[in-house]
């Protein structure tokens, strides 16, 4: 199966990682958990604003994995297997604890910042612009249904492919699309024309 482009470019490094935490190795082991733990607490936060039980559910999948190492498979996609379970983990965690249900609307916080860097004022009003369509977006992607703003975090926030968000989800690639496809007319629907031009 051949790589997709939007795979993290570290994706390599990973499964090198992840061989020799397999094997035993804790250093390999602690290299890969600060490589993927932002990207796991990001995600994390799609079903849930509570940053302990986040914490919380990172921390018992890592310790998971070593305590299963000699079990677990072998992967060339580490940060799609991560994403995997820690979603499986947290949302079995949800229901159990907290009675959630997949309906849940959470919007989307991104912590990514653009100026155009050329003279204070320029920066200030950038920011300014950025920030008024960042809030826009984040209302609109909060107002889509669950599994639509899933798809949406994974694909344009994480930059996977249909087929990882597929594997992730647990769902067909069909379904991706159908997801995508929603989300991005309700978007249209929602935005200001500005942002899509």
């Amino acid at each position: 199966m051949a790589t997709s482009t939007l795979v993290p470019s570290d994706e390599l490094l990973l499964a090198e990682l992840w061989t020799r935490f397999k094997a035993g190795d804790e250093q390999a082991f602690d290299q890969l958990t600060r490589a993927r733990y932002r990207v796991l607490f990001n995600y994390a936060t799609r079903f849930t604003k509570n940053r302990e039980l986040i914490k919380d559910c990172i921390q018992d999948l890592f310790l998971e994995l070593w305590n299963r190492r000699k079990a677990i498979v072998d992967t060339p996609y580490v940060t799609i297997y991560l994403i995997k379970a820690l979603r499986n983990n947290l949302l079995r965690k949800l229901r159990k604890e907290q009675g959630w249900r997949a309906t849940t609307d959470e919007g989307i916080e991104p912590e990514t910042s653009i100026t155009d860097g050329q003279t204070a004022e320029t920066e200030w009003i950038a920011l300014e612009a950025l920030t008024e369509t960042e809030q826009s977006l984040r209302q609109a992607v909060g107002q889509l249904p669950q599994r639509q703003q899933e798809v949406v975090f994974l694909k344009f926030y994480e930059g996977l492919s249909n087929e990882d968000i597929a594997q992730v989800m647990e769902i067909e690639k069909q379904t991706v699309a159908n997801f995508l496809y929603r989300a991005m007319t309700q978007l249209r629907n929602y935005l200001p024309a500005r942002i899509f031009s």
